[in-house]
């Protein structure tokens, strides 16, 4: 059994590589990059290591080989912040190359990408950034949504059409029990009736844990939370939240 996938309802796939394939439409869905995350803290006077580098746009087109997508959305906080240095820039173009020629590349601003756009313009990038996308009846957004009633509406208007609200912002984990010793914290994807909030794409972001966090974004508050689905050791392990 091939436990790095699961089919949540009929052509929506959760992937352990913390991503959602739309099969019917051929759209692969990632959120919260924070491209630059190490550049941003070192402008900042915190000194994290920048020899690793990013592997960002490596695990993107990896999910690409693997599924052959039409349409890549990156779901919000593309960048962890627009910092004026030449190692975001080459990134940012490394990834419109890469993903951009083998895809459509669409990109859905968050609340760390206030100023992306001059980011973009800047290295030589011409994409446009927008505030969701609809792919068949599901609504894809960042989730930074300030205004209740407004993200209610919206919540209701595209559920009512059977589809799902899919967002990030959340950064979700799940602490692991074995229930004597061992304890681990994994990112996760949390299903609600009508909405799929995905973890982070980031390796650098630890998340907070869904069964005591309370969520950022109206949209995930609309309904009860009825599971988690760890990734666990790049596998996936559904998680009961109902009491």
């Amino acid at each position: 059994m091939d436990r790095t996938r699961l089919e949540l309802e009929p052509g929506v796939w959760l992937d352990a590589e913390r991503a959602v394939w739309l099969e019917e439409w051929r759209t692969l869905a990632v959120a919260d990059l924070h491209l630059g995350y190490a550049w941003a803290h070192r402008a900042e006077g915190n000194l994290l290591p920048v020899d690793t580098g990013e592997d960002t746009t490596e695990r993107l087109l990896r999910l690409l080989g693997r599924y052959k997508a039409e349409e890549v959305i990156l779901l919000g906080d593309i960048v962890h912040r627009a910092v004026d240095v030449p190692a975001l820039h080459t990134e940012l173009r490394w990834l419109a190359l890469n993903i951009g020629e083998r895809a459509r590349l669409r990109l859905i601003g968050g609340n760390h990408d206030r100023e992306l756009a001059d980011t973009l313009a800047t290295a030589g990038i011409v994409l446009e950034i927008d505030s969701s996308a609809t792919v068949g009846p599901h609504l894809l957004l960042h989730g930074d949504e300030a205004d209740e009633q407004a993200a209610e509406a919206r919540f209701n208007a595209h559920t009512a059409l059977g589809g799902r609200i899919i967002l990030g912002h959340e950064h979700p984990a799940i602490g692991i029990s074995d229930g004597v010793a061992s304890h681990v914290k994994c990112p996760c994807f949390v299903v609600g009736t009508n909405f799929l909030v995905l973890p982070a794409f980031s390796r650098w972001a630890a998340g907070g844990d869904i069964r005591s966090y309370r969520f950022m974004s109206p949209y995930a508050r609309q309904q009860s939370v009825d599971r988690a689905v760890a990734i666990v050791a790049g596998k996936l392990l559904p998680v009961s939240l109902r009491r």
